[in-house]
């Protein structure tokens, strides 16, 4: 027994002949006869009765007949099955990243991708710098998202974006009405700053400070700038950080300004070279990736050129 057997059969008790069979499955009449007998033949007993013109489908047809609409109810199962996992592929995407991305980008990010890939699972692990990279070096992630650092051998590296850093200020704070903030602006502030072994975004910030001979009033040490964005918000002083986090702040009335001199770092795309070429999903999620860090740093820029 044969699937074309099956398939002959099946389209003569759909359509009700021969010719109309001939037609569905695009052959010839005398392909679908022969199909029929050598059913016929494999199965043991007749399947039609020829009255006239007509083929009338025997007792034992009908009931054989059954079983293959079952059988093909069940192929069909598969193909929707499979149309489905076409236009929404199935899987998990792993990323680690510095909480400021995590927080920042990658909720805008996701909403992108959940929309095209309903399906796919995302799991999000917030890292430092060297957290990161090990995650991703281990194959414990499959992306990673980080701050440019020296080179390290299993890792491949992209560009993501370069950002300033900003001056984020309280809500109603004397400063607000500057639109670039000097670093002597900060002599005797209360500043939240980075704690010992914080957060690889936050390194050029001591040496700046240290460089302009700028003394704060350290009220708050934290390990990353996230945080430091609430304590803002809440009234509990100054903080220099990733740009990031500030439109989401900016709704509950802290104010972002431009700062100077100018601190910047590269954020980095980081692949393991183990795996070889990226996987398609994981190339999709990394192209979303970039285009909302690039809409997400005009974002800020209209922010302070609005200042």
């Amino acid at each position: 027994m044969q699937i074309r057997q099956i398939e002959a059969f099946r389209a003569v008790m759909v359509s009700g002949g021969i010719t109309a069979a001939a037609s569905m499955l695009n052959i010839s009449q005398p392909s679908v006869s022969r199909l029929i007998s050598d059913l016929e033949r494999s199965v043991g007993f007749a399947l039609f009765e020829r009255r006239g013109r007509r083929l009338v489908p025997t007792e034992q047809a009908n009931s054989f007949y059954e079983a293959v609409r079952q059988s093909f109810t069940g192929v069909e199962l598969l193909k929707q099955a499979a149309r489905r996992i076409r236009a929404h592929p199935v899987g998990t995407i792993r990323v680690a990243a510095l909480a400021a991305l995590a927080g920042g980008i990658l909720p805008a990010t996701m909403a992108r991708f959940h929309a095209q890939y309903p399906d796919v699972k995302v799991t999000v692990e917030s890292q430092g710098q060297r957290g990161v990279e090990d995650r991703v070096f281990l194959g414990q992630a499959d992306l990673g998202l980080g701050v440019e650092a020296p080179s390290r051998q299993g890792l491949r590296t992209s560009t993501l974006v370069q950002a300033e850093y900003v001056c984020v200020l309280p809500p109603g704070h004397r400063l607000g009405a500057k639109a670039v903030i000097e670093a002597g602006d900060l002599a005797g502030e209360r500043f939240i700053g980075p704690m010992h072994e914080a957060d690889a975004l936050w390194d050029d910030i001591d040496r700046m400070l240290m460089t302009e001979g700028v003394v704060v009033d350290r009220l708050i040490e934290t390990q990353h700038s996230f945080p430091a964005y609430c304590y803002v918000a809440a009234g509990l002083g100054i903080t220099i950080a990733e740009p990031f986090s500030a439109p989401l702040f900016a709704q509950v009335g802290v104010q972002i300004r431009r700062f100077h001199p100018r601190v910047a770092s590269n954020f980095t795309l980081l692949e393991p070279t183990a795996i070889g070429p990226t996987p398609a999903l994981v190339a999709r999620f990394r192209h979303l990736v970039k285009e909302v860090a690039a809409q997400h740093m005009a974002t800020v820029e209209g922010m302070l050129l609005g200042v």
